[in-house]
């Protein structure tokens, strides 16, 4: 057998910045922020390379950041009532909370019709009294045409106040539900995000 070419190694970008661990093969891989010996540079890292660097390097201390999936739903009876909402969620203390991606779900997805688009929603955190959105997102774009669920996410991220509560308020079109819709229906949202040490113990 042939041995492998490593030569496309030449020009790869290391995990970790200079002076930190290296976690490529070979084990002398090039760093990203080091010249290459002909005077070029190498190609720059991508996020994802960026973000073990700063675990390989220490700079994220994994005590100081943990992942996150708060879930919250509503029910709504056939004339538009809420009948059940998910009570708030008391974040941990020791963190903030950095808020990513917002994916919503139905409870029978096949059935939702048009359903979706006479919700609103709306997160609330409580510990600076402030509503994120302006507006509330309507429900029916954070759902697929086929009533499976979608996403809400951006470049940036919203960052609570440390331990905080969040809540999910709910608006309905109590004036079009019952003649449109006219059915018990069950959403959902989920809040997707990072917890960040605010103080980190070292």
């Amino acid at each position: 057998m042939a041995p492998p070419n490593l030569s496309r190694y030449n020009r790869t970008p290391g995990i970790a910045p200079a002076g930190a661990p290296q976690m490529g093969y070979p084990p002398n891989v090039v760093q990203a922020d080091m010249p290459m010996p002909d005077g070029s540079l190498p190609v720059p890292p991508g996020a994802l390379v960026q973000y073990y660097s700063d675990l390989a390097s220490g700079a994220i201390a994994p005590e100081d950041m943990r992942i996150e999936d708060l879930q919250f739903r509503v029910t709504i009876d056939p004339v538009g009532n809420i009948t059940f909402e998910s009570d708030k969620v008391s974040l941990i203390s020791r963190y903030n909370f950095a808020l990513r991606r917002i994916v919503g779900f139905a409870m029978d997805p096949d059935f939702a019709g048009i359903a979706s688009y006479l919700v609103g929603v709306q997160v609330r955190e409580e510990g600076r009294n402030f509503e994120i959105f302006k507006r509330p997102i309507n429900m029916g774009s954070l759902l697929s045409r086929s009533g499976s669920s979608d996403v809400a996410a951006w470049d940036g991220v919203y960052i609570t106040v440390p331990g905080t509560d969040l809540a999910v308020a709910w608006s309905v079109d109590t004036q079009r539900w019952p003649a449109l819709v006219g059915a018990t229906k069950e959403f959902g949202v989920q809040l997707l995000g990072d917890y960040v040490a605010c103080a980190p113990v070292r």
